[in-house]
């Protein structure tokens, strides 16, 4: 009887050890991660486009701190795109370009432009911003992709930050091959 007490002891002595350790590894971890949103243990990570015959929105991530909200008029061919800063709460970063040349749309025909974002990592000391808008004319199948040329340094400071959004690729969706 002694021996099953001192083992059921032991037992109940190690689950609260391995409960404690469990316990201080989660919060050490949770305190890395205090920029994210979490639900039951998921990480969440919005993104979303809409669009209508005349506009697209598209939102993406920018940095761990800003997303960017992406604006396509496909009557001027204009995108634009919007970086609220977090601890300002004003916008910070304002990115524009025509996306009319770049996909070769012709002034006297009406494109049918589409768009997305996707998330990109860039490594080195100057990374743009992390995350890319496509843009598809499908009527012509010509593309482009974009990139915000991001300034964290900026961000960090507060300091509003605007520029010309950046192809990194343009080219044409139909038949694509590899080193195109």
């Amino acid at each position: 009887m002694r021996n099953k007490s001192l083992l059921l002891g032991i037992s109940v002595g190690l689950l609260f050890g391995l409960g404690m350790v469990a316990g201080t590894v989660i919060g050490l971890k949770s305190e890395q991660n205090a920029a994210t949103f979490e639900i039951d243990g998921m990480v969440l990570k919005a993104a979303g486009s809409d669009s209508s015959d005349n506009f697209s929105l598209a939102t993406g991530a920018i940095s761990d701190q800003a997303e960017g909200a992406f604006f396509l008029d496909a009557l001027t061919g204009d995108l634009q795109c919007i970086i609220p800063y977090a601890r300002t709460g004003q916008i910070g970063g304002h990115f524009k370009t025509n996306v009319f040349n770049d996909l070769q749309v012709q002034r006297t025909k009406k494109p049918r432009l589409l768009m997305v974002t996707g998330d990109v990592q860039f490594v080195g000391n100057n990374r743009p911003g992390n995350s890319l808008v496509y843009i598809v004319d499908a009527t012509t199948g010509n593309f482009a992709a974009y990139y915000v040329p991001w300034n964290r340094q900026m961000e960090s400071t507060g300091r509003p930050q605007n520029g010309i959004l950046v192809a990194l690729k343009v080219g044409q969706a139909r038949n694509i091959t590899l080193g195109q």
